[in-house]
């Protein structure tokens, strides 16, 4: 007999968003770890942002061979990273969406772990813990959660987008960061989903993240990311994620984004979690502003 948690991983529909550039190097990895998952995705939806190696190649040749479906969406001009992923995530139509680096290789059971932690319709965001390698793949760490820990910070401020999956009720919800704004699509999802009270943490390593020179995602908290908050001291989560994040030279922009987005949605989900969003993107901004 099945488990209930696979019979409920398999009740909905799982999509892979992919974000790729110049990654021929680890893809064959990633991709082989998809095929692996004990609960395959329905679809993988790739979106390159002008490769100049043979990472296309790559996918397309993988396309054939795959159990499952695979769409790559056309690219064009470049979109950097963040609004890469974007990209693809519009073009996914799961109900639960997950954000795949091109160059990590994921746990067998990383799908049906996430997807049975959430049920359908729910709106929610949730993220899981992993383990940190080098290039070569030999382990930095086996756990970010941990890694985080001894640094003095908790679970919260882990908004690495490969460990983020989000229901297609939190999309609706809040949709994307606008092209025009400096807001990556993890820390959207991060932020949003821990104002609202619409996060989940699963304390599950379910991949292996590597670390390289050619990667986006290398940067973990320590100490001297903080600015106006302290170890100990009484900010909340929110206030946390905007100190370490919201800063020059693109304070302007990514507040502004935000406060739009709470004025356009998030006062109709919670008018209390509205109200302090709102308040701490503002101090951070006059902090930044007065130098202090």
């Amino acid at each position: 007999m099945r488990s209930l948690r696979s019979v409920l991983a398999r009740t909905r529909r799982l999509s892979v968003a992919m974000a790729t550039y110049n990654g021929e190097r680890y893809l064959p990895e990633m991709l082989d770890s998809l095929v692996a998952q004990t609960r395959p995705p329905d679809e993988l939806v790739v979106r390159d942002d002008g490769s100049s190696d043979r990472t296309l190649d790559v996918i397309h040749d993988f396309a054939v061979r795959a159990p499952f479906p695979v769409r790559v969406v056309p690219g064009g001009e470049r979109l950097g990273y963040a609004q890469n992923f974007v990209a693809a995530s519009r073009a996914c139509t799961g109900d639960l969406l997950f954000f795949a680096d091109q160059d990590d290789s994921w746990r067998p059971q990383k799908l049906e772990v996430v997807a049975a932690s959430v049920s359908r319709g729910e709106v929610a965001a949730v993220f899981h813990d992993f383990s940190l390698q080098r290039a070569d793949g030999s382990q930095i760490a086996p756990s970010y959660v941990e890694v985080l820990g001894e640094r003095g910070y908790h679970p919260v401020v882990a908004l690495k987008g490969c460990s983020i999956a989000v229901t297609r009720g939190f999309v609706d919800t809040w949709g994307w960061p606008p092209r025009s704004s400096p807001v990556s699509h993890d820390f959207w999802v991060t932020l949003l989903a821990t104002a609202f009270g619409q996060r989940r943490i699963l304390p599950d390593v379910l991949i292996d993240h590597r670390i390289h020179d050619a990667n986006t995602s290398g940067w973990v908290p320590d100490a001297d990311s903080r600015e106006f908050t302290t170890a100990g001291d009484a900010a909340s989560d929110i206030d946390l994620l905007i100190d370490l994040v919201v800063k020059p030279p693109r304070l302007r922009g990514v507040t502004r984004t935000f406060l739009d987005v709470v004025h356009e949605r998030g006062d109709a989900v919670d008018p209390d979690a509205a109200r302090r969003l709102r308040h701490s993107l503002r101090v951070n901004r006059r902090r930044h502003r007065d130098g202090h």
